[in-house]
Formats: structure tokens, C-alpha cells, sequence
């Protein structure tokens, strides 16, 4: 995990249904299971639309920020790591997760999730 503050723009889509398809294979996916009073996280980049997973194009990392603050980062490489991560969160309802895909073409994407009870 990077203690250094990302300094590219941040690309954010608040309607996903409406977005182009550029938009969308960028995205990152958040679904959440509770599971015994914990959050099951399954974060996927290039779900809405496929992207490459090529050497000149692909995700390189996503990050997992829960209030802002970082607590997982999975670092991919091109061909051999899909953009699929799964996590398990110790939180409570009402905690906001923050999924970041960095496409190396296309810059850092985000996408947010205010867990829900159980």
C-alpha cells in the first residue's frame, strides 16, 4: 500500500446504467455479501464491459479504502492477474468502501459502496 496521495485525477461515474462504454470497462464493481457480521467484498475492474488484460493495456493495481483510508492494495500484471479481487472486511453497517482500478492507459477509476445491515 502506497503512503503517497495519487496525484492523476480520479475518475468517478455516478450512473453507471448511463455511462459510454469507455466508462464502463473502466468502473470497478463492488458487491458485498454479509456473512456472519462480515462484508464479503468481490471488487471487479472491466466488469460492465470488457477491458484488455494485454502488456499495453491492462489494470496494474486496485485499492480498497474504507473511510478514505487505505487497507488493501493487489498489484496486477498484464496477461497473468485478472482484475478480480475478493476481501473480507471486519465493519460495521454504515461504512463507506472505496474501490480503485488503475487502467495504465486510462488512469485511477473509482467506485463506492456504503455497507448496508445485515
Amino acid at each position: 500500500m502506497s503512503d503517497l496521495p495519487i496525484m492523476e485525477p480520479l475518475h468517478f461515474v455516478e450512473d453507471i446504467e448511463s455511462a459510454g462504454d469507455f466508462e464502463r470497462k473502466h468502473t470497478p464493481n463492488i458487491s458485498i455479501a454479509r456473512i456472519e457480521g462480515k462484508a464479503h467484498v468481490t471488487i471487479d475492474a472491466g466488469y460492465y464491459f470488457d477491458h484488455p488484460n494485454e502488456p499495453g493495456h491492462f489494470f496494474n493495481y486496485i485499492e480498497v479504502l474504507v473511510n478514505g483510508t487505505p487497507v488493501a492494495h493487489f498489484d496486477g500484471a498484464a496477461g497473468l492477474v485478472e482484475p478480480h479481487v475478493e476481501i473480507i472486511l471486519n465493519l460495521e453497517a454504515g461504512n463507506l468502501i472505496t474501490a480503485l482500478a488503475s487502467c495504465n492507459l486510462h488512469g485511477v477509476w473509482k467506485a463506492e459502496h456504503v455497507l448496508e445491515a445485515q
